[in-house]
Formats: structure tokens, C-alpha cells, sequence
């Protein structure tokens, strides 16, 4: 993949905004850019914005960058009391999830 396309793929719609994680690895420095990439959106957002949906259908390995950036996006949401949904985890993802402890911090969304 070119180091020059986007980590995140956003859409807004409504009140909500979707975005989508474009990497199958998430390695320290997509991890750094996609904390750029979000804190850009988070300048942008609709001021009625109520809700982030997070895809991660194509993650199936993230280094520990990547869940600091989990932990900014709930921080970033939270602190702006807008619902965060993380959603299409891939099973391997779900189960580092689990075993890091972000299950009991997040909301996840079954398919």
C-alpha cells in the first residue's frame, strides 16, 4: 500500500461519523498517522455530530501506537460526549482486544 493513502477512510452522514481503518497492520507509524489524521477530522466535525461508528474489518494486528490511538479516539469522543461504536472486528482482532482489555472500554458492535 502507498505510504501516501489515508489510515482512515471518513464519512459523515447525518449525526453520524463513520470512519474506517484502511490497514490489515497497524504499525507505529499508521498509528501516528491515522492520531493525525483523526485529530484533523476532529477540527472539521458537524457541531451536531452525536456519534462515531469505527470500522475495523481490515485489522488483524495493531503495535501498541495503534492501541494508544484507540485509547485518543475514546478519549477525544468522550470528552466531547459523542457515542463512540467500534464495529466488524475480524475474530483475531476481537480476541487482542479482549486479551488488552479494551472490551470493557469500548463499545463493540456485533455483526
Amino acid at each position: 500500500m502507498n505510504d501516501a493513502e489515508p489510515v482512515l477512510k471518513a464519512s459523515t452522514s447525518g449525526a453520524v461519523l463513520t470512519l474506517s481503518i484502511q490497514r490489515a497492520t497497524i504499525n507505529t507509524e499508521d498509528a501516528l498517522r491515522m492520531q493525525d489524521e483523526f485529530r484533523a477530522l476532529l477540527l472539521t466535525l458537524p457541531e451536531n455530530l452525536q456519534s462515531v461508528h469505527l470500522e475495523i474489518s481490515e485489522v488483524l494486528a495493531m503495535s501498541s501506537r495503534g492501541f494508544e490511538t484507540l485509547l485518543l479516539v475514546h478519549r477525544s469522543c468522550e470528552e466531547r460526549h459523542i457515542a463512540l461504536t467500534v464495529s466488524k472486528l475480524t475474530p483475531i482482532f476481537k480476541r487482542l482486544l479482549s486479551r488488552m482489555g479494551f472490551l470493557r472500554l469500548l463499545k463493540i458492535e456485533d455483526a
